[in-house]
């Protein structure tokens, strides 16, 4: 972990008043202990502070937001009258499927996936799971298998250069920063659903790295299944016990859980129905939470309980992959 990066990330979100200050001297003073040196402990401490406070949209890393997507109306998320786009569009997708699948029982040793059945048949979608490292969203191509998969990704992921096209031609959807971007993205998610594809949302919005436990949903991806009428389907990432050479090496050994399929309440007023949508979702995944690790799901806070369980937000949630 660079210190640097991370100290300059704890500075920016005390400014912002995203943490309080006795929380950023704490860090500071605990790197300055560990000889200048970010390690996981101090990242654990970090997290497990921020799950006290119930702190749980603040940024879990560090991440870079120069030269990202201009998702303010002007970025095109479609190409139909450029064949060579389509063509490369369509390499990139297979490739980085093919890598993705792969990458999930590798790195992360997930060769079967259980409840894979849940997802059989069920046409368009998207898909909702928390978001603990900058890879785990092989684990989502693990789970939807073949299936044409996009991902709703902050703009910084995204870049204006050779990396970013290669990500934006394959699955990436950067979200919109503007309200002018709304409509472009709204456009892509439509052509997503009208060709039968997956979509993946990280509703927690910030990437904490190695967490156990759900956070807080926040209703952008929800809004989206309500506004396309698909099903939104909760998945979890959980961390088993490594054994034999995954232990030896120090990899995870993940697991994906499931829950079942989730329908919008028609009879409910459009508002009330992404927050109904965000709420079930929240309890489907506390429950993969609890039934995985057979312990209840608590938080370190005084009351042990998240005050607000989702946000209301009409326009998409920022995440960080």
């Amino acid at each position: 972990m660079n210190a640097k990066k991370y100290l300059h990330m704890f500075g920016e979100l005390a400014e912002r008043n995203e943490i309080p200050r006795d929380l950023y001297d704490m860090l500071v003073a605990k790197i300055a202990e560990n000889g200048g040196r970010m390690n996981r402990r101090v990242y654990d401490l970090y997290l497990s502070e921020l799950e006290k406070r119930g702190l749980f949209d603040a940024e879990g890393a560090p991440y870079v937001t120069k030269n990202s997507a201009a998702t303010d109306g002007t970025y095109k998320y479609l190409h139909p009258k450029n064949p060579f786009r389509y063509i490369a569009r369509a390499f990139c997708a297979t490739v980085l499927k093919i890598i993705g699948y792969a990458a999930g029982a590798l790195l992360f040793g997930v060769w079967r996936v259980k409840d894979k059945k849940k997802l059989k048949g069920l046409g368009a979608y998207i898909t909702v799971s928390n978001h603990i490292g900058y890879l785990d969203v092989v684990l989502t191509r693990r789970a939807t298998g073949g299936k044409k998969l996009y991902v709703a990704v902050a703009p910084h992921n995204c870049k204006r250069n050779l990396g970013g096209a290669i990500l934006a031609a394959s699955a990436a959807i950067p979200l919109p920063n503007g309200f002018r971007g709304v409509k472009p993205f709204s456009d892509m998610m439509r052509y997503a659903a009208d060709h039968g594809a997956a979509v993946h949302f990280y509703p927690e919005k910030s990437m904490w790295i190695g967490y156990k436990k759900p956070r807080p949903y926040k209703d952008g991806a929800f809004h989206y299944a309500d506004k396309l009428d698909v099903p939104v389907v909760p998945v979890f990432y959980c961390f088993g016990k490594p054994k034999g050479l995954r232990k030896l090496l120090r990899m995870p050994k993940m697991s994906i859980e499931i829950a079942d399929p989730i329908y919008a309440d028609k009879s409910l007023p459009p508002r009330e129905r992404r927050l109904d949508l965000a709420a079930r979702a929240t309890e489907a995944t506390a429950a993969l939470y609890e039934g995985f690790y057979g312990i209840p799901l608590v938080y370190e806070t005084s009351d042990g309980e998240i005050a607000e369980a989702c946000a209301s937000d009409d326009a998409p949630q920022e995440i960080n992959v």
